[in-house]
């Protein structure tokens, strides 16, 4: 009797072991596959398959498109035919997974939620001025969503202004969801008024932008399109224009992706906006005049303003206070409300970015507005502390 009991002790735990085995390598199967479904992670995944295999991750992407399977099936075949037993099939997987978590961020629910550490630098010259800005970004990310809060800091220098200060603080939220062939993303921001309005910080209200993404990946080449509304544009419309204006608008944006090698990208693109009724334009180029000091303003002391003066947003006439003809709708006054086509734009943009490291990024854009002949050159530095941060707060 108690052989017999000896005996199914053991065999339930052997069937306990196996279940278990099996378990951790499905695991690691629906990992690999959530990895490989990842634009962020695909090729670094294949590469560390194609690795372990001695072959080249192309021979991967051809039988995924002769067989239709996933990935991580098609790897554990090809160990199989290598004479891999289960225990070293899993012990692949799991040496494809710390490969790929060492070389690169990981931003898929494959390794579970995890915390977020930016901070994005960026120097934008044209025309108008210089415009700096620095946006420190602290968050989660769960895979299919994330949530991130951030405050920028803005230095502007312009002919008229030098100042620094904070912007508008936010909260953005994204989804990400693979749509049958392409990936579809969608964002959400909402801004709070904490940039001060009179210098060109801020909005000077709540602020509120929409918009989702659609895009699909061809090997080294990615298409993609953004439409989206906003009730104050800033940034978020092709480049960095010196104004703010408050006001509805929708905009889109599109354009294609290269991989010219591993961690360098480039691209060229265009970008539209157009505006819904009277817009109210806060100027990053004009100052609020000092006391006793002459306004510099599309209106006379103690006259209603005159929006809308000229055809577009280069109107015609001498601007009272001494503006020349020719001068945009961001030098006629700190603020000042226009009609809504002296806001829309349209343009096109290029930029190429550089990762020498997984966690730093250098890029460069360019940006031309055709309505305001405005071209705007972008020097860009982000850094990813992610993973920094998840030690931190182990």
């Amino acid at each position: 009797m108690m052989v017999r009991i000896v005996a199914l002790i053991l065999a339930s735990l052997l069937l306990s072991i196996e279940v278990a085995g099996q378990d951790s390598l499905a695991d690691s199967r629906s990992r690999i596959n959530l990895l490989t479904a990842d634009i962020q992670t695909k090729f670094t995944t294949l590469d560390a398959m194609a690795s372990t295999l001695g072959t080249h991750r192309n021979r991967l992407i051809l039988l995924k498109k002769e067989s239709g399977r996933s990935f991580a099936d098609i790897y554990a075949d090809e160990l199989r035919k290598r004479g891999a037993s289960e225990p070293a099939i899993e012990a692949r997987f799991q040496q494809v997974l710390e490969a790929v978590s060492g070389s690169w961020p990981v931003w898929s629910s494959a390794t579970g939620p995890r915390p977020i550490g930016y901070i994005g630098s960026t120097v934008d010259r044209n025309s108008a001025g210089t415009f700096v800005t620095l946006a420190p970004e602290l968050g989660m990310d769960f895979g299919n969503f994330a949530i991130v809060a951030g405050v920028p800091i803005y230095g502007i220098s312009t002919t008229q202004r030098d100042v620094i200060g904070i912007g508008d603080a936010y909260v953005s939220a994204f989804l990400r969801q693979p749509l049958r062939r392409v990936d579809l993303g969608t964002a959400l921001t909402v801004g709070f008024p904490t940039g001060n309005k009179d210098e060109g910080l801020g909005a000077g209200r709540v602020s509120v932008d929409l918009n989702g993404t659609l895009q699909r990946q061809f090997e080294s080449l990615r298409p993609f399109v953004t439409g989206g509304y906003t009730n104050s544009t800033f940034n978020n419309v092709g480049y960095q224009r010196p104004f703010i204006s408050n006001g509805n608008a929708f905009y889109a944006s599109g354009g294609l992706d290269y991989t010219i090698r591993r961690r360098w990208t480039a691209g060229v693109g265009g970008f539209a906006l157009h505006a819904l009724g009277t817009q109210t334009v806060i100027s990053q180029m004009v100052g609020v005049p000092q006391a006793g000091s002459m306004p510099v303003s599309g209106s006379m002391p103690g006259m209603p303003g005159m929006p809308g003066m000229g055809s577009g947003p280069t109107g015609p006439h001498t601007m009272p206070g001494g503006m020349p003809p020719g001068t945009p709708i961001y030098g006629h006054a700190p603020i000042a409300t226009i009609p809504s086509q002296d806001v829309s734009d349209h343009g096109l943009s290029g930029w190429t970015s550089w990762s020498p490291h997984p966690d730093v990024t250098f890029s460069l854009r360019v940006a031309h507005s055709f309505p305001y002949g405005l071209t705007t050159v972008r020097l860009g530095a982000g850094f990813d502390l992610s993973r920094q941060l998840k030690r931190l707060i182990r």
